[in-house]
């Protein structure tokens, strides 16, 4: 993506940017900041929980090489403007840098975040419309006043979450427990340790399976329960304060909370053994390691004390001919651990997740509690506006009958065709330039043009949608809605198992200011949402257009090859269709630009992860190249134009802890180094600015890493 969730995050390879999420309806977006976190007494400061603070506890933020990292505001306010032969992106956005601020509840700006305001306000105008009385209409107004209604809310305080609660402490032995997680009627939105859904198989990408993941943990990240680092250490603190404003509400004291806190994590401790980390699932072998299949037969007949295939039945998934179970160690771990012995640790494991999941749900003073866990986490300040943290819950849970009004009233029929047609320009060009690689041979590169012949072009928005007809939130308090929403979707798919893949339903949020590529069905996705403001409008000039959605969308086709893309033929099915030949050479190709990424200091002694940002790296360059093929035909381009908007598309201000994720594990690479690596690659850009051996930005053709 232009920056991607385990089923749907693997199956499409994005550019997610975490704008917000001051209302946690985005799982890894942006929240609100404090200097401590207090939990019923339990007061954590930033200091305490580790070395490795905030600014004014004493960050390193400096001592980038080559470059400083620029996405940093300090290091801007900080520095000169530099000379754009030694730092094209900081010189380009120097101004804009120095002067952006980010808004509360968000953990940076970007051009993307401009866009994204552009559409809220439209979206909020529809929301508002209270004379609108589709039942779309209706389901968004009932959805978004219930979370924008404070009073309500706070009159039911925690209630909303105490009959999930009592379910789970009502539990008296393992077999009372199995029928709990196979009902969804009851369990719906509770952690129960697997997370079943049905879609297409990776080896049958035309038919629908069922595929088995596993619940995400208390600190995320598996390697944090192997070795702790500074970010495990805020995760646990930051969460650990939350879950004892929530328990202190319930009149639970606080060291028997604490108690029941750190026994999940020991509990937790025994999965993360086995469990898949945040490196395996950024690593273009998660196919391999996901990708594995097993017959209706076999499960149900399983040995093991875990019930899996009573969950799956429960859920109505029962009869599928084939299953993809993610992590079959966690399987195997909690065949061991789903014992009578073990009842009151399950019970305690599936209540403390449902507290954390349901706070930023209930009232006033559990929100703001759920707002402190993410400031330590995530170092924001302040709070996004009660009304865009509802639009955010829309958005996140029903968001395709807000799109369709939103198309009611905000025609894009002209911009769909206008949208199509450059990706079409773009798929040709494409298919030009990997026929005039002479490392690969022609069986490859004929393997490689037919992919992009059968690429689908999703471009603004679906023609067919889901049926949301059956769905009534009406009367529902915010728990409420969202167990239904769930239970809802599940309903939709049990009619799916074992059935042929709808390619006409995308499923995806076109409203976001993102783009998409899915190896699974072999599709680019640029949607609505990302088209507006810098990247796309009707007075852009020919090289604003290949700069700004022309970059974005060459980037999203380039996916097809990237280690991870490439593992997946014109259909959709994950295949081999290289030459042995020419795979190794690409992965010699590959391996030099992980080595310069490695090579990157972003600040302090924190250096990128070139694994980790191969495959956004490669579809970058590749990107570029593309452009600068089709800026060659055209006639008196404005090279300088193009790599200055290219830049400008870039432009971020980020805060210092959003920072260190991104470096940690995030598959993206810093937007300093998206512009300032990216360009540096090509002669045309050199030409253009002079640019030569001793200034900052100069590489030798000889060390340059493309591999397209």
């Amino acid at each position: 993506m232009l920056y991607p969730a385990l089923v749907a995050s693997i199956l499409i390879t994005g550019c997610n940017v975490n704008l917000n999420a001051g209302s946690g309806a985005s799982g890894n977006g942006t929240e609100v900041s404090s200097d401590s976190v207090s939990g019923n007494g339990t007061e954590v400061s930033a200091d305490s929980v580790s070395g490795d603070v905030a600014g004014d506890a004493g960050w390193e933020i400096t001592g980038g090489d080559p470059w400083i990292d620029s996405d940093i505001k300090e290091n801007v306010v900080n520095h000169d403007k530099p000379d754009l032969k030694d730092d094209f992106h900081m010189a380009v956005n120097y101004e804009w840098l120095k002067d952006a601020e980010i808004k509360e509840g968000y953990t940076l700006e970007t051009p993307l975040v401009e866009i994204e305001s552009e559409t809220i306000e439209k979206a909020l105008d529809i929301i508002k419309d209270e004379s609108l009385n589709s039942h779309d209409a209706q389901l968004v107004h009932d959805l978004y006043n219930t979370v924008i209604d404070w009073d309500k809310r706070d009159v039911l305080g925690i209630d909303p979450a105490l009959p999930v609660l009592d379910d789970i402490e009502s539990l008296s032995s393992i077999d009372e427990l199995t029928e709990f997680i196979s009902d969804p009627a009851r369990c719906s939105c509770v952690d129960t340790f697997i997370v079943p859904n049905v879609e297409p198989g990776y080896d049958e990408p035309d038919r629908n399976t069922v595929s088995v993941d596993t619940d995400v943990l208390i600190l995320e990240d598996a390697a944090e329960y192997h070795e702790l680092t500074n970010a495990g250490e805020r995760m646990y603190e930051a969460k650990k304060g939350l879950y004892l404003t929530l328990t202190g509400k319930l009149g639970i004291d606080d060291a028997e909370a604490l108690e029941r806190y750190n026994s999940v994590l020991s509990f937790e401790e025994q999965i993360a053994s086995v469990k898949l980390t945040e490196a395996d699932r950024n690593s273009p072998e998660i196919y391999k390691l996901v990708n594995n299949v097993y017959t209706n037969e076999e499960i149900k007949n399983r040995k093991g004390n875990f019930p899996l295939y009573e969950i799956l039945d429960g859920y109505g998934f029962g009869s599928s001919d084939k299953y993809t179970v993610m992590e079959p160690e966690v399987i195997e771990k909690l065949d061991e651990l789903y014992i009578e012995d073990n009842l009151e640790i399950i019970k305690s494991y599936m209540s403390v997740h449902w507290l954390l999941n349901a706070a930023n749900k209930l009232d006033r003073e559990c929100h703001e509690a759920y707002i402190r866990r993410n400031s330590i986490i995530y170092g924001t300040t302040g709070s996004v506006s009660d009304e865009i943290e509802a639009y955010d819950v829309v958005l996140k849970y029903i968001y395709e009958p807000l799109e369709r009004e939103y198309l009611k009233k905000y025609d894009a029929v002209d911009m769909k065709k206008d949208i199509t047609g450059i990706c079409e320009d773009i798929i040709d060009e494409y298919k030009t330039i990997l026929k005039e690689e002479d490392w690969l041979s022609e069986a490859t590169v004929d393997a490689a043009v037919n992919k992009l012949e059968h690429m689908k072009i999703r471009a603004v928005y679906p023609d067919k949608w889901t049926d949301y007809s059956g769905l009534d939130l009406s009367e529902l308090n915010y728990v409420e809605c969202v167990r239904a929403i769930e239970l809802f979707k599940r309903d939709i798919q049990k009619n799916m198992v074992n059935e042929e893949v709808d390619n006409e339903l995308w499923n995806i949020n076109i409203l976001d200011a993102n783009a998409y590529y899915s190896p699974i069905d072999n599709s680019i996705n640029i949607v609505l949402g990302i088209l507006g403001s810098d990247v796309y409008n009707d007075n852009m000039s020919r090289e604003q257009i290949l700069g700004g959605i022309g970059a974005v969308i060459g980037h999203e086709i380039s996916h097809a090859f990237d280690p991870s893309g490439s593992q997946f033929d014109e259909n959709g099915k994950f295949t081999d269709w290289w030459t042995k030949e020419d795979h190794e050479a690409f992965e010699e190709r590959t391996q030099k630009l992980i080595d310069y990424y490695n090579s990157i200091t972003v600040f302090k002694d924190v250096n990128v992860n070139g694994s980790n940002v191969q495959g956004e790296a490669i579809a970058d360059m590749a990107s570029i190249k593309v452009m600068l093929a089709m800026a060659a035909g055209e006639d008196d381009f404005d090279y300088d134009a193009f790599f200055r908007g290219y830049a400008a598309f870039w432009r971020q201000s980020t805060l210092y802890e959003n920072e260190y994720y991104k470096a940690k594990a995030n598959p993206h690479p810093m937007n300093y180094l998206r512009t300032n690596v990216t360009l540096q690659q090509y002669d045309e850009f050199l030409e253009t600015y002079g640019i030569s051996e001793g200034d900052g930005m100069y590489l030798a053709p000889e060390d340059r890493v493309t591999v397209w």
